[in-house]
């Protein structure tokens, strides 16, 4: 065997501040945090303890070097210290793929997390994230059970709150809703430690369980009538829509009507769109203000008459006051003659915004084709009416020009008289030369 001695390198006083301390002192001196950091959370900054001996171990090399007294046996009469063993090239392999084989170790030994595969609807608003899917019903509150309920959260934010001993104070937020579909619903806030999202959420379902409203619902899918209603910034204009319409608003109005029960509406929200508990707090308290029929007839003293495009705007008395006296012509006032879309829509109404014009319409060659098209202009509705009164059996030169010569015969025998109006006054039979 060879021996190394000759180049090993020997140095005195190697006692220094690394060799005086053990592993573990010299790890806390980079891990270690005061009881004043604690508080200010600069526990989760310090990096982790690494297992350095892991990958390299002190005796162990690709070079299969023997250490007297470290990782073989020392001898007596020995003045070889340090020798290099001879290995098969099976040895040589396994020894050069060792750091491989632990990174592949540490790779198995993680958990994967199994992720359910929801379905593209049940998803949520962004991909994985428990934002927006169905999270099933909420626990039971006093032996009161919520099975046929369903819990959408809205929002999971972080939160912040100066305090004069801890300093700032993190925390996770979460909106909740939940509702059973037919009119019966409830919204919190649910709040945890920071980075646990999970709890927050169930301490939102707890507590939107415990606050359960009824929302009245017009033939179980749509509202009464057309409310604005605002908080904060957030300006919210609800329209009812006919049966098949669907839910045109907002994604989390979508989530708050469907734990509500609402199939059918139309919802403008303006201002601030991001703030999503303005914009749950503003929804409901117009759902919750709104009136039924019997109340408006109650309240107006009036009939409550619907003219439906189904029924080709007939008028329908839908309410009639019970309690309340009927009133006549005479004893109307003028506030009993406002427009109750000004009533409930306090005099607001949604921004509409004229359609944006393409860029080629003050174009030279777009106005000039428009002004070719001006003469036919009507000539569609004349096709239409034609063929409607039966005049023209098909919209052909042949039949025009045989209704056109027939028409010609008729009022020049005078059968029919000739059209006066705009642009032709007088008929003045033409002379013969």
């Amino acid at each position: 065997m060879a021996s190394l001695l000759p180049l090993i390198q020997t140095r005195g006083n190697t006692v220094n501040f690394f060799m005086r301390r053990s592993g573990p002192e010299l790890w806390k001196t980079l891990t270690s945090v005061s009881k004043s950091g604690q508080k200010k959370g600069r526990r989760n900054t310090r990096q982790p303890v690494r297992p350095l001996n892991r990958f390299y171990r002190i005796g162990s090399s690709p070079m299969k070097v023997e250490f007297a007294g470290l990782n073989a046996p020392m001898r007596l009469n020995d003045e070889n210290l340090m020798t290099i063993a001879e290995q098969t090239e099976d040895e040589i392999r396994d020894s050069m793929g060792g750091t491989k084989k632990i990174l592949e170790e540490k790779d198995t030994g993680k958990k994967k997390r199994n992720r359910e595969k929801l379905h593209p609807m049940e998803r949520g608003f962004s991909g994985t994230q428990l934002v927006g899917q169905k999270l099933g019903a909420p626990p039971p509150v006093d032996g009161v059970n919520f099975d046929d309920f369903e819990t959408y959260c809205l929002e999971v934010k972080r939160t912040s709150n100066m305090t004069n001993v801890f300093g700032r104070v993190h925390t996770m937020s979460a909106l909740v809703v939940t509702g059973n579909g037919r009119g019966l619903a409830g919204y919190a806030v649910g709040k945890a430690p920071i980075h646990r999202t999970t709890t927050a959420i169930i301490n939102g379902m707890g507590m939107a369980s415990r606050k359960i409203f009824h929302v009245e619902l017009h033939e179980g899918r749509t509202i009464y009538q057309d409310f604005y209603a605002e908080c904060r910034n957030t300006r919210v204009f609800a329209q009812r829509r006919p049966r098949g319409f669907g839910l045109t608003c907002h994604p989390r109005l979508i989530k708050i009507c469907e734990a509500i029960g609402i199939k059918d509406i139309y919802v403008k929200v303006e201002g601030s769109t991001k703030n999503y508990l303005a914009l749950t707090h503003a929804f409901v308290t117009g759902l919750l203000n709104q009136e039924t029929h019997q109340q408006l007839a109650e309240r107006k003293g009036l009939h409550v008459v619907e003219m439906s495009p189904s029924r080709h705007f007939l008028p329908q008395i839908v309410a009639s006051p019970i309690s309340t006296e009927l009133k006549t012509e005479e004893t109307l006032e003028a506030l009993d003659r406002l427009n109750l879309d000004d009533f409930y829509g306090e005099g607001r109404y949604p921004l509409r915004k004229p359609k944006a014009l393409p860029f080629f319409s003050n174009l030279e060659g777009h106005l000039d084709a428009r002004w070719r098209k001006h003469p036919f202009r009507n000539q569609e509705s004349t096709m239409i009416r034609l063929i409607a009164d039966n005049m023209v059996p098909r919209w052909t030169r042949d039949a025009r020009a045989a209704w056109a010569e027939q028409r010609n015969e008729r009022m020049t025998t005078g059968v029919e008289p000739m059209p006066l109006g705009i642009g032709l006054s007088h008929v003045v039979p033409k002379k013969d030369d």
